[in-house]
């Protein structure tokens, strides 16, 4: 039996499913040239995160501001975009990172014809604000993907919206904020902060890199930058590798929820007996509580992965090996005693082999 396949997230805990691309609970903020599909939302994760992706063209920067409370990421998935972060910013490229912690003043810009990104919003709950200031996108007249001519005077359908928000939610406007001039990453950008106060950029292939259970990982936040909160990585593989200890282990997370995104290749996945497999552009939100295996089904394959706390990310990089090259091409065996070591420190249940 598959694990349910729906077109937005069923709002509410405890359920597994599967999101085919470009699908979500689809938002579009008035005059914008950009849609955001909410791919979890604090009613699934039980308030512990939100994980949005947003699709748009060349638009306006959204306005520099700061968040009391609310941990921002961005993860370029294609295209470009401009983020600002206190007194740097970069110009994202697919898979660059940027990683922007309370109080911290931000802003960000898509450009380009068609750019797609990925964020992670924490703590849960904060996704209400773009349901307080959009409008539902779903049934919009204006594209299959986001709006393109959206023509209406923002002083009539955004800025009373926005004002509104500002009171009600967990957004401070910095509108004096100079901003840098964006500059694209280098490879100088190649370290996490390890500070849950400081911000901080990471080119796409320029971070740590771990070979781990046949994968080879690429964290992009975990939880020394986040205050303990959420752990961000990239997982790449192949149905060559037959080390896969993930396929044949199953994992039960006490308190960590999963969301993988697939960026390119296929996986396959099986959630409490039920299997799917997912490719590029589809979404799986795996719940804390149930017990999951995840499978390597194409040649070579990548997904990103959010979770609460340090979850699977804080796993595999604590078995891991540290890795020089860019692509995984060896086999690489677990040690079963180091898993076990890090049973109760992760919070995970490890299942006899399969």
């Amino acid at each position: 039996m598959p694990i349910p396949i729906l077109s937005e997230p069923p709002g509410k805990p405890n359920s597994s499913y599967v999101l085919p691309v470009y699908n979500g609970e689809l938002w579009t903020i008035p005059t914008s040239n950009s849609v955001m599909r909410m791919l979890v939302t604090e009613k699934e994760s039980k308030g512990d995160f939100a994980v949005v992706s947003t699709g748009g063209q060349q638009d306006n920067p959204i306005g520099f501001h700061y968040h009391r409370e609310a941990h921002d990421v961005f993860l370029c998935l294609k295209g470009s975009m401009n983020v600002w972060a206190n007194d740097s910013a970069r110009t994202l490229l697919p898979g660059d990172f940027a990683s922007v912690p309370p109080n911290v003043v931000h802003q960000y810009q898509i450009l380009g014809s068609h750019t797609e990104f990925a964020g992670l919003i924490v703590p849960g709950g904060w996704e209400e604000f773009f349901r307080f200031i959009g409008e539902p996108f779903a049934t919009s007249p204006m594209g299959p993907l986001f709006p393109t001519r959206d023509n209406r005077n923002p002083m009539e359908v955004l800025v009373p919206k926005l004002i509104a928000a500002t009171e009600k939610f967990d957004m401070v406007p910095k509108r004096d904020h100079k901003g840098a001039e964006p500059t694209l990453c280098t490879n100088k950008d190649n370290k996490h902060s390890n500070s849950p106060t400081e911000p901080y950029f990471l080119k796409a292939d320029a971070g740590p890199r771990y070979a781990s259970a046949g994968l080879l990982v690429k964290p992009l936040c975990q939880k020394a930058d986040s205050d303990g909160r959420f752990s961000i990585a990239r997982l790449e593989g192949s149905a060559t590798i037959k080390s896969q200890y993930l396929a044949y282990n199953t994992l039960t997370f006490e308190t960590s929820h999963h969301c993988f995104l697939v960026d390119i290749g296929s996986f396959r996945l099986t959630v409490d007996g039920q299997s799917s497999e997912i490719s590029a552009g589809e979404t799986i939100f795996v719940p804390a509580g149930q017990e999951f295996t995840l499978e390597v089904a194409s040649r070579y394959a990548a997904l990103y992965v959010f979770t609460n706390g340090g979850g699977l990310v804080e796993m595999l990089v604590g078995i891991g090996k540290e890795y020089g090259s860019q692509i995984i091409a060896e086999d690489f065996p677990t040690d079963a005693g180091e898993v076990n070591g890090l049973q109760e420190k992760v919070g995970v249940k490890v299942g006899e082999p399969l």
